[in-house]
């Protein structure tokens, strides 16, 4: 759905100013929150495991994931993040949550691609493309059906827009939540790792 830099960035402005609270810690039994003490319930979130488990629940992300064969799943995370997040085998582990939704800039780039690839058979068909559709104020491509309607009722001469079946092209892409979700794990581990290396020194 969105770039993973642009997610990275609105997820920093997002909690920007979030504290840690351990709720419950008994080994991997823990219940730890984060959020803003002035804005109180606006995007905090919570990260709760138990053996082989994870879920993070909160204002937007909800979550659930199986770390297995890993024991504790904080370990999973701090082992597979390589430097930031891993949304392709995270992905894997999810057991609750929609990870992928419809994407519109992936539509409107098939889109696109898809008439200019077409338009030395049929001129003018990029143009008719981008009037009817893609600067068009009748249909509102951010939702998979106003876009399957805009196709089926696109019009240029004797050229119909294909719109492909899944197993063609996939219009599905990581939901910005899957990925904020995935930047509140690495993020959220990250400050229980540094509270507790700081209770240790």
């Amino acid at each position: 759905m969105t770039e993973y830099a642009e997610i990275a960035a609105r997820f920093a402005r997002d909690t920007a100013k979030h504290q840690m609270t351990v709720l419950h810690e008994d080994g991997l039994y823990r219940h730890i929150r984060f959020m803003n003490p002035q804005y109180g319930d606006v995007y905090h979130f919570a990260l709760i495991t138990w053996p082989n488990h994870l879920v993070i629940r909160g204002d937007g992300p909800n979550f659930m994931f199986a770390a297995y064969p890993t024991a504790d799943p904080f370990r999973l995370f701090r082992e597979s993040s390589h430097d930031g997040i891993n949304p392709g085998y995270w992905q894997q582990k999810v057991i609750a949550g929609q990870v992928k939704d419809w994407s519109e800039d992936k539509f409107r780039t098939w889109l696109t691609q898809t008439a200019a690839t077409d338009d030395a058979r049929y001129p003018g068909l990029l143009d008719a493309v981008g009037e009817q559709i893609l600067q068009s104020d009748d249909y509102n491509t951010e939702y998979e059906s106003t876009a399957r309607h805009a196709v089926a009722s696109f019009s240029h001469g004797d050229y119909r827009l294909p719109f492909p079946h899944k197993w063609e092209q996939s219009f599905d892409d990581y939901s910005w939540k899957f990925l904020w979700a995935c930047h509140a794990i690495v993020w959220g581990i990250a400050q229980y790792d540094a509270a507790r290396k700081a209770v240790a020194a």
